[in-house]
């Protein structure tokens, strides 16, 4: 054997402490590896989380300060609502009486003026659009206020209760429509508008075209019906505009809007 040769023996024990070590170094990087791409995995996803929830936080915002406006609108409208409906009871209420006196005959003018302001009509027009946008999308869930969902969900019922009234309203002025020509001229109630469509007073001091008494009434009960309901709707509508005033102050409350 030469002199500077390694034994075989030697070479094995050389050879399996090189590739011992190799394995016990790979080890370590591979989990080195495996650790930082997790690490990089999680952060993304933690970050991505985060963009998605500042997202919807904006979005949520946008819906809330468009349902603020809509609530707001809702009430202009309700007002004007409700100061045509009382002041229309109150019209009606007199037509009927003045129909059922013994001197209508003298108070023709007014009966003539009156009558053709009970097909007057000032619908109150709901400014669903927010929570339509909403609802349609799936959206609801974005708001994190249960609270304020629930609100705004009883408030939409009560709108169509509202609705569903002024519709009975609408039947019941259609049944009046179809008794008015037993009573009324016309010709002379067609002038009471003028081209402008305004109400005109006449001047001729136009007639009822019957004196039957039970004919005349049944007319005005449909008008004292009329008007019973135009001022139920009224208090309706009452109720309706403090729960928007309510849902309101819910919303700027939940979310710090003051």
């Amino acid at each position: 054997m030469e002199e500077n040769q390694v034994p075989e023996t030697d070479k094995d024990l050389s050879n399996k402490e090189v590739i011992k070590s190799l394995k016990k170094k790979n080890w370590k990087s591979y989990f080195k590896e495996f650790f930082m791409l997790f690490l990089a995995v999680f952060c993304g996803f933690l970050a991505e989380n985060y963009r998605e929830s500042l997202s919807a936080q904006k979005i949520e915002k946008e819906y809330i300060l468009s349902l603020i406006e809509d609530l707001k609108t809702d009430t202009t409208n309700l007002s004007a609502y409700i100061s045509f409906r009382k002041e229309k009871s109150v019209l009606m209420d007199s037509l009927a009486e003045m129909m059922l006196s013994e001197n209508r005959s003298l108070m023709g003018n007014q009966i003539y003026f009156l009558a053709r302001q009970v097909f007057n009509e000032q619908a109150f027009f709901y400014a669903d659009g927010t929570i339509q946008q909403l609802k349609n999308a799936g959206n609801l869930r974005l708001l994190r206020k249960r609270n304020v969902v629930n609100a705004l969900l009883t408030y939409e019922k009560k709108v169509k209760v509202l609705e569903e009234w002024d519709e009975n309203d609408n039947r019941t002025k259609s049944t009046f429509r179809e008794m008015g020509g037993k009573v009324f001229n016309s010709s002379e109630l067609n002038k009471t508008m003028d081209s402008d469509m305004r109400f005109v007073m006449p001047t001729s001091n136009p007639q009822l075209i019957t004196n039957d008494f039970k004919v005349i009434n049944e007319v005005a009960f449909q008008i004292h019906y009329l008007s019973k309901m135009t001022k139920g709707n009224s208090l309706r509508a009452e109720s309706l505009k403090s729960d928007a005033a309510r849902l309101l102050e819910l919303i700027q409350a939940e979310y710090k809007l003051n």
